[in-house]
């Protein structure tokens, strides 16, 4: 699931947790329309552009090319008929909805009334103008198809307005030995951002397993919230441990460059690093020096 899904799966369960209870004899109070809206967007140098509106106006615009990605959060606009954003002194986003084809129509059920919930693809046109930090993208052209999804107040006497049913997921996990994976995190909370590494020495099938390295950075500004990833894969020898010992050495692979250790000690634990992640629109993040903190766990967290 990318951010933007679990974003979206995080509001759609606290509008339904926010939904009071209710008895059958009583009407539900109304909530109004629900708003859900996604466009593919053109973007520059090869990136691809992704933008989602979650029930609560709020837009992500994420913007992804070969393991690296920037996620914009943002308040926007939305209604039936388009949509309307600023991404502070990095562009506007206005732009009207022309349906051209409609996927699903659903009345009210039985002792329910209310406008017909529909899903509907169509054409969004307008001004488009996003230009990304240092420009390392420009989003181009004033259309962009996409869908929309509109649920309006169904006011019911037996049932909630937005019923839902929540399914119980099961995860059959092999059990892990500890020796053979390990994860470490390295987090500096002045700079809000974190270097991770993770090994799985098998998968579920008993196939070698590989390590992961990822570069996070944090911002806030303008209204937004702007999230910058680089992730990037290697080989077991990329991420050496030795949990009996509080070791680790650390050996990304291209884009991101250097190396690093890890020791644990009494009071302080020792990281060293030279690991420079490069980020989109966005000075490389530097993993060492005052700040970081690090820790080795016999875990793999990145399932």
């Amino acid at each position: 699931m990318s951010r933007p899904q679990l974003i979206l799966a995080i509001a759609i369960v606290a509008l339904l947790a926010a939904i009071p209870a209710g008895t059958a004899s009583a009407a539900w109070p109304e909530k109004g329309t629900i708003i859900f809206a996604e466009m593919e967007l053109k973007a520059s140098n090869g990136l691809q552009a992704h933008l989602e509106v979650t029930p609560d106006d709020e837009v992500t615009l994420e913007l992804k090319r070969e393991g690296q990605y920037v996620v914009y959060e943002v308040e926007g606009e939305a209604t039936e008929t388009g949509l309307k954003v600023r991404f502070g002194r990095l562009g506007l986003i206005d732009v009207a909805f022309t349906p051209t084809v409609t996927l699903d129509s659903t009345d009210p059920s039985a002792g329910c009334t209310g406008a017909p919930r529909t899903l509907r693809e169509g054409v969004f046109s307008g001004t488009i103008d996003f230009t990304g930090e240092r420009g390392y993208v420009r989003l181009e052209g004033p259309q962009a198809t996409g869908s929309m999804s509109v649920l309006p107040e169904w006011r019911c006497l037996d049932e909630p307005p937005y019923p839902f049913a929540g399914a119980s997921r099961s995860h059959d996990h092999e059990p892990r030995k500890e020796s053979e994976n390990a994860s470490l995190h390295a987090e500096n909370r002045r700079c809000l951002c974190f270097f991770s590494a993770g090994m799985h020495h098998r998968d579920r099938k008993g196939r070698k397993g590989r390590s992961i390295f990822y570069g996070v950075k944090v911002e806030r500004r303008e209204g937004m919230e702007i999230f910058r990833v680089t992730q990037v894969f290697g080989t077991p020898s990329d991420f050496v441990f030795n949990h009996e010992a509080g070791t680790a050495t650390v050996r990304p692979p291209r884009p991101l460059s250097g190396q690093a250790t890890f020791e644990e000690r009494p009071g302080r634990d020792l990281w060293r690093s030279s690991i420079r992640v490069p980020l989109l629109g966005a000075t490389p993040l530097r993993t060492g020096g005052p700040g970081f903190r690090a820790r080795l766990q016999p875990e793999y967290h990145f399932d």
